[in-house]
């Protein structure tokens, strides 16, 4: 009687595209996970997707025989079937540990229209006809895994159905010959559909569901130096609670692509459920992004006075080093300067429960610009090495910075032991801000609340629909 009976698993299924670690599998890059609460606004959504593609469905004609006394065999053949109503009494969805998700549709009701006809050697009758189904259980499990490009699978594991009442209505020239065998064209107008149901939701599957999941991206170009890898790394994984996606998320640079030579930390989620939708990201994700740009350059800046504010304090130019190196403004008077800076070494995040650590060592060259060319003149060159230790609303006091001169065409300088370049970082714990992802009918996610774990960073979020 449903041509797409399992809409509401395929809605339900790409918005919660799942996989979790499988065992011996490499740890994840960054993990989404929905909870019940999410599944409940799935099923929400899966419910009207189903009530809308019912209103396009084509149903299949079906046909049979009869004998009518010294009429003998006459067949008929019901066709033009269209659905009128549809009622979705009860709906359901569950999760499966460790297999995938059961959604099931119990005791619905729909009615159909059609046209008949009946033929008899070279004599034909025609009509039209009204279908009231009552009772209408389907319940579809669907086995949920990867395949070895890291695209999700699903396959239908189980699928059953029960037809409770079928009552036919018959109308049109001669319809009480048909009507006087009313009985017999339910009981197989009732058997036809409790056969073809499931077998259209295995079709549905293969047709629909595995192709769309076979041509998922799971490569996304960056920019012109960088993509990133967000395949699956295992099969998935359900419990009774949530489901969680393991993608690798590993940054490789375009024109060059070799493995990480560092692995990704272990995420370690708690039963976390008071969001719809939780994100963890490794540190692995913005230090594989560290390394290819630093690797291609991206990293290396020159700093010019343009680059300053106009009201800053600190300008480049060598007056304003006349206190830290005397001869600087002695031997380059009025004289503009430009820095060169670049890490020796992609600098790396880590991630420690409510802070996050930066210690990148920054070369950096100051060059004087000679008025009377284009030439620049090395001044000297600086080694920078920095612990920055950041928690959820300030600098920490760990965070250090230490100045080493590496090299000097200067022949006194004394920098200063103190820090006046550094200042306080805030990173906000709750994010109000919503912003659109491409999710179902102009879904958004807000209410983002983040969360520094060790090796990781986890954000939850909550689900909304735009108002039209």
């Amino acid at each position: 009687m449903m041509a797409r009976p399992s809409c509401v698993v395929l809605a339900l299924l790409l918005l919660a595209e799942v996989s979790a670690s499988a065992e011996g599998a490499s740890n994840p890059g960054f993990v989404a996970r929905i909870t019940r609460k999410g599944l409940e606004y799935a099923h929400r959504y899966g419910i009207a997707t189903l009530k809308k593609e019912l209103s396009t469905v084509k149903l299949p004609d079906f046909s049979g025989s009869f004998k009518v006394g010294w009429i003998k065999s006459v067949s008929y053949e019901f066709y033009r079937l269209k659905i009128h109503r549809f009622e979705l009494r009860n709906s359901d969805l569950r999760l499966r540990p460790t297999q995938g998700i059961t959604a099931s549709l119990t005791n619905n009701y729909v009615s159909v229209s059609g046209n008949w006809k009946v033929k008899k050697a070279f004599i034909t009758l025609d009509g039209t006809f009204d279908v009231r189904v009552d009772g209408i259980s389907i319940s579809v499990s669907l086995n949920l895994g990867t395949d070895q490009s890291g695209r999700p699978t699903a396959s239908v594991a189980h699928c059953s159905n029960s037809i409770g009442h079928v009552s036919v209505d018959i109308s049109g020239s001669l319809s009480w010959i048909l009507n006087l065998f009313h009985k017999r064209i339910e009981n197989n107008f009732k058997n036809i559909l409790e056969q073809k149901i499931c077998e259209m939701v295995r079709k549905s599957t293969a047709s629909h569901l595995e192709p769309y999941l076979r041509t998922l991206p799971v490569i996304a170009m960056i920019d012109q130096v960088a993509g990133i890898d967000y395949s699956l790394v295992g099969a998935p994984q359900v419990t009774s609670q949530v489901i969680d996606t393991p993608f690798k998320g590993e940054f490789f640079g375009r024109n060059w692509r070799s493995p990480a030579p560092f692995d990704a930390p272990p995420i370690r989620l708690s039963e976390k459920q008071d969001h719809p939708l939780y994100f963890a990201v490794s540190e692995y994700v913005f230090n594989t992004a560290s390394r290819v740009y630093h690797q291609a350059g991206r990293m290396n800046f020159t700093i010019q006075n343009q680059h300053i504010p106009q009201d800053s304090p600190i300008r480049l130019h060598t007056n304003s080093f006349r206190a830290v190196i005397p001869q600087l403004a002695r031997l380059y008077p009025n004289t503009e300067l430009e820095l060169e800076t670049s890490p020796e070494s992609a600098p790396f995040l880590m991630f420690t429960p409510g802070n996050v650590t930066l210690s990148p060592v920054i070369a950096i060259q100051a060059f004087a610009l000679l008025p009377t060319s284009s030439e620049r003149k090395l001044l000297f060159e600086l080694r920078v090495r920095s612990r920055l230790a950041v928690t959820r609303a300030s600098l920490s006091p760990r965070s250090k910075l230490k100045l080493e001169l590496k090299h000097s065409n200067i022949r006194y300088f004394n920098p200063s032991p103190s820090n006046p370049c550094l200042s306080a970082v805030y990173l906000p714990a709750k994010l109000e801000e919503g912003f659109p992802l491409p999710l179902p009918r102009d879904t958004y996610l807000n209410s983002l609340e983040l969360h520094v774990h060790k090796n990781f960073l986890l954000l939850g979020a909550n689900l909304e629909e735009a108002e039209h």
